[in-house]
């Protein structure tokens, strides 16, 4: 089976920075600590309808100047 996840979702994130010495640097930089959730997807058939869910057509436009 491909590698991959599905399901992925963000369930907590936060300015873990807030406060500590390199503060500034890390809101330079948008720094965020996050906690995500994922799983692996059950079979071949699941992967592919997520990999189908994200898919887009590019328009002509774009596909005739790349």
């Amino acid at each position: 089976m491909t590698a991959g996840l599905v399901d992925f979702e963000i369930t907590w994130k936060e300015n873990i920075y807030a406060g500590a010495p390199p503060e500034s640097n890390a809101e330079d930089y948008g720094t965020l600590g996050i906690n995500f959730h994922a799983r692996k997807p059950v079979n071949e058939a699941e992967w592919t309808a997520a990999l189908q869910a994200l898919s887009c057509d590019a328009p002509q436009a774009w596909a005739e100047v790349n």
